[in-house]
């Protein structure tokens, strides 16, 4: 793969973005929805708010769930300042 950039600027960094994916098994957890009253997810944490007032914070962090073959989004390159100096998305 090549990148072509801007003349007279001086790549520093070419960085690889992957898509990942987070998965809850809601019944190996022990959750069944209609005893959720809010759910949400930020920072790689399930949020569950319960009907009966409880609340469940659930991690799913796992090094097998990018896919390195396949998965790969866009690939950037970028100067000494981390200035955008060419993007890809079509890779």
């Amino acid at each position: 793969m090549s990148i072509e950039v801007k003349e007279k600027v001086v790549p520093k960094w070419i960085e690889a973005r992957y898509n990942a994916y987070l998965v809850w098994d809601l019944e190996a957890e022990g959750i069944d929805l209609d005893d959720v009253k809010e759910w949400y997810i930020t920072r790689g944490q399930l949020y569950v708010k319960f009907n009966n007032g409880g609340e469940r914070h659930i991690d799913s962090w796992s090094d097998d769930t990018v896919d390195y073959k396949h998965g790969l989004e866009e690939v950037l390159v970028f100067d000494e300042e981390w200035n955008q100096i060419k993007g890809r998305s079509d890779v």
